[in-house]
């Protein structure tokens, strides 16, 4: 895996999960998101103000579109 300061390509992530590695790399990308959701649940739960909430429950939902997405990858890939 490529050094943390730099961003992986989305095609990179790809190649990852079709790759012979491809459980692993569902599983350490699957936990960012986990860790997304988590954040994004526990900022809803402490309370946000008003013009935040639409952006934040946007962003939610994008977080569980995306690992919906790299399962799907992960699993066409193998």
């Amino acid at each position: 895996m490529e050094a943390v300061n730099k961003p992986l390509q989305l095609l990179e992530i790809e190649k990852e999960l079709a790759g012979p590695d491809r459980e692993a790399a569902l599983v350490r990308y699957d936990a960012v998101l986990a860790r997304l959701e988590d954040r994004i649940g526990m900022a809803m739960k402490e309370g946000l103000p008003p013009d935040e909430y639409p952006k934040v429950e946007l962003l939610r939902e994008a977080n569980t579109l995306a690992r919906k997405i790299l399962r799907l990858t992960a699993r066409v890939g193998g």
